[in-house]
């Protein structure tokens, strides 16, 4: 019996991909605000193309960092709600009107 790693290569990479990416959200947002989102999206649906192109392994890997990407694209814009609120901490360089 042989093991199988891709399970537990694709789960680091989800957990790599959603850590880093809730972490990036915040600190993007609170230097540029919503800005980058639209590279996000397409950098998103570049990866996903390229994982349609790639071998089992590296097309699923692909496909959740390019998943996880597009969702940090809508991030950005629900960070910048969170931060109206008063639930996230908003830069005094790049004033966010309260609604």
């Amino acid at each position: 019996m042989t093991a199988q790693w891709a399970g537990l290569v694709l789960a680091m990479v989800t957990f790599g991909t959603i850590a880093f990416g809730h972490v990036m959200v915040r600190k993007v947002n609170y230097l540029y605000g919503t800005k980058p989102a639209p590279a996000l999206f397409v950098l998103s649906l570049l990866l996903m193309t390229l994982s349609l192109k790639m071998g089992d392994l590296a097309s699923a890997a692909l496909g959740i960092i390019g998943i996880t990407t597009f969702w940090d694209g809508i991030e950005l814009y629900r960070q910048e709600k969170r931060i109206r609120r008063g639930h996230a901490p908003a830069n005094p360089n790049r004033p966010v009107e309260p609604k």
